[in-house]
């Protein structure tokens, strides 16, 4: 599969009784949501057709490179590669949400982060 970093420019979080998402599209098109549901704790990665796997089992935002390590089920089920990679081409606020909604919904996954206090390992 093509490690080619997908481009995003937009990111949304949505937050609703049954969960939280983080919404990351290119051209007004979803291509990746993240998304914790409440009702058990699991995160998903839900592709833009709609299909749905389990989440990431560790991720690294450093800079403007989100990379996500999925499972092979999940890469297969997807349509992504097993390093899938998003070029974030948005500005400093919008990195700071998608960094905020990913340590929310990834808490168990982990993960090496940039912020402002320097760079974070969990």
């Amino acid at each position: 599969m093509d490690s080619t970093p997908l481009r995003v420019d937009r990111a949304d979080v949505r937050q609703t009784d049954d969960g939280l998402t983080l919404i990351l599209g290119a051209a007004g098109v979803h291509v990746m949501l993240i998304r914790l549901r409440y009702d058990g704790w699991a995160d998903e990665v839900i592709n833009s057709a709609g299909s749905v796997a389990n989440g990431s089992g560790a991720w690294t935002l450093i800079g403007h490179e989100l990379s996500l390590e999925l499972g092979t089920q999940t890469a297969a089920a997807l349509g992504f590669p097993r390093d899938c990679r998003l070029d974030l081409d948005m500005d400093a606020a919008a990195i700071r949400r998608v960094r905020a909604a990913l340590l929310e919904i990834l808490q168990s996954a982990c993960f090496v982060v940039d912020a402002p206090e320097g760079r974070i390992a969990g």
